[in-house]
């Protein structure tokens, strides 16, 4: 596991050499997403981020330098890399003076391609404060929260506890008109009812016992910035009409106050709960709820963004060494990899986290084992597998479902519903699901290969999304030996 993968953003017109730069790029532990033209690369800009663009000159519609052009006029733009036939000095100044960081004359080496790359990349990699989106899942909800981050509309956080909604809150809040702002949260489960009023709306000298001095309360703290209200649906049904009428004319009075106070910032809530359930029940004003519930986002948990899962054990290792004072980065062996996968994780990133945090101190400097996480991944139990199971196995890319998709006849339905179809499918959809790089699947289904060592992985994605897999079977003509195999519902299911 390597952690940290960039996501590039390749845009070329020709084919063939679209491929074969895809595959330099991604055998070097890159991610790659292709566009034909600089329109459909700003389409793809739009739905996902990138660390770097690497971009054609000669393309139509849209040309590399009216793409250039384009980007000029965004705020976010990454580093972009032009590829130029022509070799002219003036084809150079134009790319440069046009924001390019650099350009290559083709035909280029892929040493000359890697090496400017992994320079201009460096500089991007993501700070440990900013959420991990390598899942399919994860990268939908951030490109949500970036839409909303612009605006000054009222944004609801949920889902279950542990997946990150500070986090992202705090991403929103970067992202915004008010990043120069102050960012205040408040707990509204962890502070007593007694103390919640004077908390958010502060008070005034002598407006209770103790009350020896005036003091501004949090949505005074958080003025031309943002305010967290986290989880919510805990506040009690008193003290939410309170905070509606604030919310609804924007000015409050301290407690034991007569003087109007007008407000100026944005509000972000959070809760774990079900909100029309929470709604249904009296926890929460339905009038509140639709005041705050301007722009809900839902933080999937992270047992539905296993992509997600290296990424954040890699970020956790670096954070956890230097607070326990170890030196050197923690490895996590083979085994333990595969079982932070197979995991549940019904704390999601917290637990992760934790258990991090646990192996790292037993493992003392040394590789963490499976031992030292304190988790036992399941075995996989058999049963039917729904329709859609390669299609999630090929989405989450874990280990070598996708590929084993081709062997069981959903390999064509898979990559049609993924929106993969086209030419050069097999082998782009060969390469999305890792089989070679994870796995180690023999591409070409003649060759016999070794059983693969790492059939948990290949489980994993199958597995706990409802969706189970056969144990390995032996070769019986046509299936290679040592590849999983669905069971016999999965065919019944087709």
């Amino acid at each position: 596991m390597t952690g940290y993968h960039p996501r590039l953003l390749l845009v070329e017109d020709d084919e063939p050499l679209a491929e074969a730069l895809q595959d330099a790029l991604e055998d070097n532990g890159y991610g790659v997403s292709w566009a034909h033209d600089g329109g459909e690369a700003l389409a793809m800009l739009a739905a996902a981020p990138f660390a770097m663009i690497i971009s054609d000159v000669q393309m139509a519609p849209m040309d590399g330098y009216a793409l250039l052009r384009a980007l000029g006029e965004r705020s976010d733009t990454p580093p972009v890399l032009m590829m130029t036939a022509w070799g002219t000095v003036q084809e150079a100044v134009m790319a440069l003076q046009g924001g390019a960081v650099d350009y290559l004359v083709k035909p280029f080496s892929a040493d000359l391609l890697l090496q400017k790359v992994a320079h201009y990349v460096q500089s991007r990699r993501p700070d440990d404060g900013e959420p991990v989106a390598e899942s399919t899942a994860m990268v939908t909800t951030l490109d949500l929260a970036r839409r909303v981050a612009g605006t000054a509309a009222s944004v609801m956080l949920t889902g279950e506890s542990g997946v990150g909604k500070e986090v992202l809150a705090r991403y929103i809040h970067r992202h915004g008109k008010r990043a120069q702002g102050p960012f205040v949260a408040v707990n509204c489960a962890a502070i007593p009812e007694s103390l919640l009023e004077a908390t958010l709306f502060g008070h005034e000298k002598g407006a209770f016992t103790g009350a020896t001095q005036a003091s501004p309360g949090k949505f005074e703290q958080a003025q031309g910035g943002t305010l967290l209200l986290d989880e919510v649906t805990e506040m009690a049904a008193g003290l939410q009409a309170k905070l509606l009428r604030v919310l609804q004319e924007r000015e409050l009075e301290r407690v034991g106050g007569r003087r109007s106070i007008r407000l100026d910032l944005r509000v972000i809530a959070t809760s774990n709960r079900d909100l029309q359930e929470a709604v249904g029940n009296g926890r929460l004003r339905e009038d509140l709820f639709y005041r705050l519930n301007v722009f809900p986002i839902h933080i999937p948990p992270l047992r539905e963004r296993r992509a997600d899962i290296p990424v954040l054990a890699q970020r956790f290792l670096r954070r956890q060494g230097p607070l326990l004072g170890i030196s050197a980065l923690p490895r996590l062996s083979q085994a333990a990899q595969d079982a932070l996968l197979a995991w549940r994780w019904p704390g999601n990133v917290r637990e992760l986290e934790n258990c991090l945090q646990r192996a790292v101190i037993m493992a003392n400097g040394g590789e963490i084992t499976v031992a030292h996480l304190g988790i036992a991944a399941p075995l996989p139990e058999s049963g039917p597998v729904p329709e859609d199971a390669a299609v999630s196995a090929l989405e989450f890319c874990v280990g070598g479902c996708g590929h084993e998709c081709r062997w069981t006849g959903y390999f064509t339905d898979t990559v049609t519903r993924l929106g993969r179809s086209g030419p050069g499918t097999n082998g782009r959809a060969r390469r999305h699901c890792c089989a070679r790089r994870l796995c180690r699947y023999p591409q070409d289904p003649g060759e016999r290969g070794e059983r693969p060592a790492r059939i948990g992985q290949c489980l994993a994605a199958a597995v706990f999304h409802g969706r189970q897999v056969g144990e390995p079977q032996p070769s019986d003509g046509g299936q290679p030996e040592g590849r999983p195999v669905l069971s016999d519902h999965a065919a019944g299911a087709q």
